[in-house]
Formats: structure tokens, C-alpha cells, sequence
């Protein structure tokens, strides 16, 4: 730890400083005895100074470091509870073979549409664009004659329900 310190200091104090020969310090580490040799050199303010930011700069980094940590287990925390949501491994593996199961289903049912749409036009082909026509029409009178029926039960349902109602009231009259 003291040989990392002195290591911090020397790149540290190469970098920004020029040494008393008028040469710029190597930002390379150095042997104890050269750092002890170079850090004479500076005045004991300039090293304080210099021990202060490099402290200053490693407890950033462990501030950095500890946030760091914090996101990953967070973040595998989170990845964690998202594989329980959706059941693992295992579960994808049946969720994509369902998919395979329903897009050979989705094929199977288009070519199912071409087949009918084919047999369809065979149909009106083989019959005539005039039957079918002709189908159509009497198609449409059979719907329009049951609308009929159907508002014709609908209005003696009415009557019959007002017919109710004036018996009642006789028999309660009487």
C-alpha cells in the first residue's frame, strides 16, 4: 500500500512539476530510493498539497467504486426478480416453443384461406356468375322477409302485453 501511495505521489508529482535540474520527473514509477531522492526536492507544502489531492482523488474513486457496486447488485437484483417473473430459462425455452407451435398454426391457417379461396372461385366458376347472383338475391329477400317476421312478433307481443294489462285491470274491477 505504501509503495502504491509513493507511486500515486511520484506520477503525480512528475506530472505537474519540474524538478530542480529544470527537467520534467518521469511519470513511470520509481525505485523508494529515487521517489525519496525526488519528493526532496519539492518544498513540504508542495507535498501535503500533493498528498491531500491524491487523497482526495482516491477517496473519489472509492466513492465511485462503492456507487458502482451498488448499481450492479441492484441492477442483478433486478435481473434477478425479472427471471422469477418469467419463470427462467426453462420458461422461455416453452414460451418459444409455443411460438413455433403458433406460427406452424398461423401457416397452416393461411394455406387453409388459399385453399378455400381457391375452391370458392372453382365454385363460382363451375356454377356461374349468374346463380350466384341469383343466390345473392334471394339471399337478401329471405333476410328482409325474417326483419318482417320479426318486427311483426315483436308489435303482437305488444298488443298481446296490452291485452294482459286489460284483463287485469277487468278482474280487479270486478
Amino acid at each position: 500500500m505504501d509503495r502504491q501511495r509513493c507511486s500515486l505521489i511520484s506520477v503525480s508529482a512528475g506530472e505537474s512539476e519540474v524538478s530542480g535540474a529544470g527537467e520534467v520527473a518521469e511519470a513511470t514509477p520509481m525505485g523508494r530510493d529515487e521517489l525519496v531522492a525526488h519528493l526532496g526536492a519539492f518544498s513540504k507544502e508542495r507535498l501535503v498539497d500533493e498528498v491531500i489531492s491524491v487523497w482526495q482523488e482516491l477517496g473519489e474513486v472509492e466513492r465511485e467504486l462503492a456507487m458502482a457496486r451498488q448499481r450492479a447488485r441492484a441492477l442483478d437484483n433486478e435481473l434477478g426478480q425479472t427471471r422469477t417473473r418469467a419463470g427462467g430459462r426453462a420458461d422461455l425455452a416453452e414460451i418459444e416453443e409455443r411460438f413455433h407451435v403458433a406460427e406452424a398454426r398461423r401457416a397452416q391457417l393461411e394455406s387453409m384461406l388459399v385453399n378455400e379461396r381457391e375452391r370458392r372461385r372453382e365454385l363460382e366458376e363451375a356454377v356461374g356468375e349468374g346463380r350466384i347472383d341469383e343466390l345473392r338475391r334471394e339471399n337478401a329477400a329471405l333476410i328482409r322477409r325474417e326483419e318482417e317476421h320479426l318486427l311483426l312478433i315483436l308489435d303482437m307481443e305488444t298488443k298481446i302485453d296490452e291485452l294482459m294489462g286489460l284483463l287485469s285491470e277487468l278482474g280487479q274491477a270486478e
